[in-house]
């Protein structure tokens, strides 16, 4: 038989058997009940189903379907043969006519005669169970083969949502919309010379290489980019082994992230994306797991060290970086460049930058070389292109004019062009203008030549009563703190700034329609994008180029007639600082304020006012340091020209004097920037003074990593003071003026307590001199810390703490969550402020009371290395316990700290030996986690493996619950005994049928295979447990390793299994580390601590628990309420399916989870999951069937033993 003729055969008799299978399923369930022999024949066909179907899945599948066809040959005849007598023997009983009918399709005949006589029926039985046998033995390993694969995929897609979980916690910067913008502006065959270039080719074919490409504004450097980004896609998809990560450097869309370690964080993303296992990369597990499951963020340097890895795993591996000289972290990212190329030296990597700046100037010393390109010229052919497809196109304005028109457009803009897409797309919108051919010739005959030139014509023509309006907006765009949305910058034309004697908001002025169109009239200068997040949708205003910014800000300006454009960047923030504090001031106070929800929608700028007002005023008065003295301010009866002739002059005289050495005279010295910083300060000290608790409404500068504050004081906190938000914000001038003014120099309020700790955790050290000066008490107790000195300590203040030192403050004061600022300094690695507290004699062994906690505990929980270093030289003693009687190797260990665990190890090998309250060992703890190279470390300096805690349990025991492959073979490695029973019976073996995790049981059986039926609790064994549990691939696991089955089902004779489940407590040992360990112990403060580290609020340990679950577990409903506030996930759910609502929780709490979207997911089981929680016990007992006589199965087989869920418990 051919292969052709054997595979339309095989799917034949795949098909006919499924229809015969379906026959007699439908017959049996006519008399389902009627008599035992039908109930088993049923069963049977149920069997024979399940290997059809098996068949017709694996078939789809084409490598599967050969290997299938080979194994079939030798059995098909045979097999085919008996399918089609049964199908013909089934024919005597069912009539054709009457197939839609269950009770119909039975003939009469069959009626009459039945019951059918015993023999007819068994033979049934032993034909259906032939030919699943048959079928069985000659297919058995190739749907081994297709359940491996189901199993892969399964896995696959875990990985694909524990990758999104990491994605969540690294919150990368996503480029793909840059990308995605970029590729739309390039025309067809644009940059087609570049992708055919020298330089290109030479670098894609070069190992570790880089290709620097240098242009200036306008070249068209990103679309340039774009195309080179989509090409290497387009080719690494035909290399599965290949992958590129890509990144845009761009100020003018501050909607993603420029800073470093964000970056990297997106392309550590990117190439993990592309792994081409589909699983999570190990370098980023790792990185995962060592920050503590999510709960800290990532630093620089471990994503660093893991993009090494990802990097190596590809090849080759493409990194592409658009617009270097836009990088607000330039030095940063060229040591990366450097280290990736010059150090590592993979050879796999291809690395390509663009830039406005060549190679040679911000690399000048490489000991490596690259390859560079010049656009200057190199891209006339791609602008010509540009500007011919824009003319030919459908739609486009310009495609209306004549042939002959359109080829003067093109001529004009290709010889004057010059190779700057940016030139080119200004003087397109200016054309398409034109409506005569005297205008169009006119326009084409004044072509500006430069950029500079074009925007200087456009600022020129802007109405004079838009004039302030557009002025100030472009401050905003230039120096704003994040994204401006269209809506909040249509706010702004309200503002009256001429007003006398200070700013004043118009809401009449506001923009209220065409708000677009009012900006579309300056395209040259803003362009509005689209931005989608989640189901949001809103329009964002922004710089139509950077060569906007760079115009605006450059002296060039102040010699043309845009010169009342001149921004500085004392001139935006002063102009945004205003604006931010006037727009608040509307509002008044009490019933005026509007709601958080009201102010989104009715007062767009409210929610930027309230959280920016004071940064601005910092960096007005940090670029008033660093201002030139020059005027410019300039003398009544001197026009704007003349001033700025002025202005140039005196810029020059001053520096001429200053390379002489001889300072400026007062005279040409500014009085401008001083009345500019007296006039904000009033206006911060009015509002501050008048309507300070405003903001807090809308933005809490105590708690900024809070989206949506709330709205009343924290228990036992007041509200903060005037004189605290300004000594909190570092406004100098403020707090002197608010101190003349009489304002309590010891009022207590806010997270930081008084004034003074404020400027101390802040590190305003001008303040805090200024402040004990005036009075303050530096021993005043309040706030999250209690006193200043622990709130710099905890802030790794230094200058701060010598301060507070030298004024006379007790350097062992307790107080606060920390207890004492060597507790505070410790815990957050400030190891050079630790120094300087122990030198002035501050006690390093003290124990705080709480949990008796020292400072060496503290920091070997957070894996603070510098800080043990420390600590063990100053005398710490590594087997001090806490009030678990844990160690430091107890805390650092489970952490996966192995530096740390080296360092304590070394320091008293007696730390080994120790174990807590419950007997639990370093190696119990860390075997629960993903750390094998700390096991691998505790047991090569002698850990045992076999010791026992108070229960009995080992570390093997602790290791099954998470089943950590590595771990657990490095445990029976070093010796660990499968053998060995807890007090309460259980074995290793136990708790893998227990969890039902079936790698682990056969690692354990291939050690020993004799445990097979090892006696347990009652005497139980792994089968039983597994058949208590209901874990079906379990039992046929140690069905096929031999063990058993003989009164496997006596477990549901009397509740004793119930109970041995329910008194089960499976202490698997999950030591709770960062946030969880802060919301099981309701450490308030430290909570906050975290978050403000950008801590993952909703980051879970290995059993899927959060700081959410554990709050509510222990009862702190406080932390539950700050949690949630803070924007925990309310819906999530832990691995065995518990919910933090699970507890006893107060009615505000439950009701605040419900506010927060609790309720838009169903908790509760539906039919459907009832159902659904019955088919495993359906497959156990079908699966039962084959393994026990019919006597021992039936008492048990209808109904279903209802076996409740087992309930354990953590501790």
């Amino acid at each position: 038989m051919s292969g052709l003729e054997l595979a339309a055969s095989l799917a034949g008799l795949v098909s006919l058997g499924m229809e015969l299978c379906k026959g007699i399923t439908q017959y049996c369930m006519s008399y389902q009940g009627a008599q035992k022999d039908i109930e088993l024949l049923h069963e049977d066909t149920n069997a024979l189903i399940q290997t059809f179907e098996s068949l017709q899945t694996a078939m789809q599948d084409s490598t599967l379907k050969l290997e299938l066809e080979k194994s079939v040959t030798h059995i098909f005849s045979a097999c085919r043969e008996r399918v089609a007598n049964l199908s013909k023997e089934l024919e005597k009983y069912i009539e054709p006519t009457k197939a839609q009918s269950k009770r119909g399709s039975i003939s009469i005949k069959a009626r009459i005669f039945y019951p059918f006589q015993e023999k007819g029926v068994q033979k049934l039985r032993d034909d259906i169970s032939r030919i699943n046998e048959i079928l069985q033995q000659a297919t058995g390993s190739v749907l081994i083969r297709q359940n491996n694969k189901i199993n892969d995929t399964i896995d696959r897609i875990h990985d694909s949502g524990e990758l999104d979980k990491i994605k969540d916690w690294l919150l990368p910067p996503d480029f793909s919309t840059s990308q995605m913008i970029a590729s739309d502006k390039r025309s067809e065959n644009t940059g087609s010379w570049f992708l055919e270039s020298e330089e290109f080719v030479r670098w894609q074919d070069s190992p570790c290489s880089l290709l620097w490409v240098s242009g200036g504004a306008g070249r068209g450097k990103t679309v340039l980019c774009s195309t080179a980004i989509n090409y290497l896609i387009a080719d690494s998809e035909h290399q599965r082994s290949s992958a590129v990560a890509y990144i845009y450097f761009d100020q003018t869309n501050q909607s993603v992230s420029q800073d470093h370690n964000r970056l990297l964080r997106s392309l550590v993303q990117q190439l993990a994306a592309q792994n081409t296992t589909g699983s999570v990369p190990a370098p980023l597990k790792s990185l995962y797991s060592r920050s503590q499951n999510g709960t800290r963020p990532p630093m620089t340097h471990d994503l660093t060290n893991t993009l090494r890895y990802l990097i190596e795993t590809f090849s080759p591996c493409y990194l592409v970086a658009d617009a270097f000289d836009e990088c607000k972290e330039k030095q940063a990212f060229l040591k990366l460049v450097n280290t990736i190329i010059g150090q590592w030296k993979i050879p796999q990597v291809r690395f390509l930058v663009t830039s406005r700046s060549e190679l040679s100037s911000e690399l000048p010393n490489r000991s490596w070389k690259g390859f560079t390109l010049s656009l200057e010229e190199s891209n006339n052919g791609d602008v010509r292109n540009y500007i011919e497809t824009t003319l030919e196109s459908p739609g486009e304005p310009l495609n209306a004019w004549d042939p002959e028109r359109r080829k003067s457009i093109a001529k004009s803009l290709i010889a004057r062009g010059n190779g700057n897409f940016r030139w080119v797309a200004c003087q397109l919108e200016r054309l398409r203008e034109c409506s005569t051919n005297k205008d169009l010739d006119e326009t084409l005959e004044g072509l500006p030549s430069t950029l500079e030139e074009t925007y200087e014509r456009t600022l020129a023509k802007v109405e004079e009563s838009r004039k302030s309006s557009i002025c100030h907006i472009l401050r905003f765009l230039c120096f704003s703190a994040r994204p401006m949305r269209l809506d909040e910058m249509s706010e702004v034309p309200a503002i009256d700034f001429e007003a006398k004697p200070r700013p004043k908001y118009c809401s009449e002025k506001r923009l209220v329609v065409g708000k677009a169109g009012y900006f579309n009239k300056y395209s040259d200068l803003f362009s509005i994008a689209t931005i989608k997040v989640g189901d949001e949708e809103y329009s964002e205003l922004r710089l139509a180029h950077l060569s906007v910014r760079d115009y605006l800000l450059s002296t060039k300006i102040l010699t043309s007639p845009a010169s009342y454009f001149y921004i500085t960047e004392l001139s935006a923030h002063h102009s945004i600082a205003q604006a931010c504090i006037v727009y608040l001031q509307q509002f008044g106070t009490g019933d005026q304020l509007p709601t958080y929800e009201e102010a989104i929608f009715e007062t767009p700028l409210t929610l930027y006012a309230a959280r920016f007002w004071f940064h601005h005023v910092q960096a007005s008065i940090k670029a008033a340091s660093q201002q030139s003295s020059v005027a410019t301010a300039y003398p009544t009866g001197i026009d704007a020209q003349q001033a700025t002739l002025i202005i140039l002059i005196i810029q020059f005289l001053t520096q001429l004097l200053g390379l002489l050495g001889v300072e400026a005279p007062v005279l040409m010295k500014s009085s401008g920037v001083k009345n500019q910083l007296l006039d904000l300060n009033q206006l911060c000290v009015d509002f501050l003074v008048s309507q300070g608790q405003t903001q807090i409404r809308f933005f809490d500068p105590d708690t900024p990593w809070v989206e949506k504050p709330r709205t009343s004081t924290t228990p036992g906190h007041a509200g903060p003071s005037p004189l605290y938000t300004a000594a909190q914000a570092g406004f100098l001038d403020v707090v002197r003026q608010l101190v003349r003014q009489g304002m309590d120099i010891n009022s207590v309020g806010g997270r930081f307590g008084t004034p003074l700790q404020a400027a101390a955790c802040k590190g305003y050290t001008d303040i805090l001199l200024f402040l004990l000066k005036e009075g303050a008490d530096p021993n005043l107790r309040g706030g999250d810390y209690g006193c200043a000195l622990q709130g710099a300590s905890r802030y790794g203040q230094e200058a701060c703490v010598k301060i507070l030192l030298k004024a006379g403050v007790d350097v062992n004061a307790t107080c606060g969550e920390y207890y004492t600022a060597a507790h505070a300094a410790a815990f957050h690695g400030h190891a050079h402020v630790l120094k300087l507290l122990a030198d002035n004699g501050a006690d390093i062994q003290i124990l705080r009371p709480r949990d008796r906690a020292e400072p060496l505990i503290l920091a070997a929980s957070v894996g603070h290395l510098a800080v043990v270093e420390l600590l063990l030289s100053l005398g710490a003693d590594v087997l001090t316990r806490d009030k678990d009687e844990c160690t430091a190797l107890d805390h650092a260990a489970p952490a996966g700290f192995d530096e740390v665990v080296k360092l304590v190890i070394a320091h008293d090998r007696a730390c080994l030996k120790t174990s807590d309250r419950l007997g639990n060992t370093a190696l119990h703890y860390t075997v629960a986690q993903n750390f094998p190279s700390v096991v691998e470390l505790l047991l090569q300096n002698g850990m045992d493996p076999n010791f026992g805690n108070h229960q009995g349990r080992t570390a093997l025991h602790s290791a099954i619950r998470t089943g950590n492959i590595e771990v657990i073979e490095t445990l029976l490695r070093y010796g660990a005994a499968v053998n060995k029973k807890d007090a309460e019976g259980w074995t290793p073996l136990h708790l893998a049928a227990y969890f039902d995790k079936l790698e682990v049981g056969q690692m354990l059986l291939d050690t020993d295979g004799s445990i097979i039926d090892i006696p347990g609790p009652n005497e139980y064994t792994p089968l039983h447990i597994a058949v208590l549990r209901t874990n079906v691939e379990f039992i046929k696991f140690l069905g096929n390793r031999g063990a058993e089955f003989t009164h496997c089902l006596r477990v549901f004779d009397t509740n004793d299994g119930v109970v041995i489940l329910r008194n089960f407590h499976v202490n698997y040992i999950s030591p709770i580390t960062g946030l969880r360990i802060a919301a099981s112990y309701g450490l308030e403060v430290q909570l906050r601590d975290l978050l403000e580290g950008e801590a993952d609020i909703n980051g879970t340990d290995e059993g899927g628990r959060s700081a959410l679950y554990y709050a509510s577990r222990m009862g702190n409903n406080s932390i539950v309420r700050l949690l949630i506030e803070n924007g925990a996930d309310v819906k999530e759910k832990t691995d065995d399916n518990e919910s933090f609502m699970d507890f006893w929780l107060d009615q505000d709490i439950i009701d605040l989870a419900y506010k927060h979207g609790y309720g838009d997911r169903p908790e509760v089981l539906s039919d459907m999951g009832d159902t659904a929680k019955q088919k495993p016990k359906e497959e156990m007992f079908e699966y039962l069937g084959g393994k026990l006589p019919a006597d021992e199965l039936a008492p048990y087989r209808f109904p279903y033993p209802q076996v409740d869920s087992p309930v354990y418990t953590l501790y």
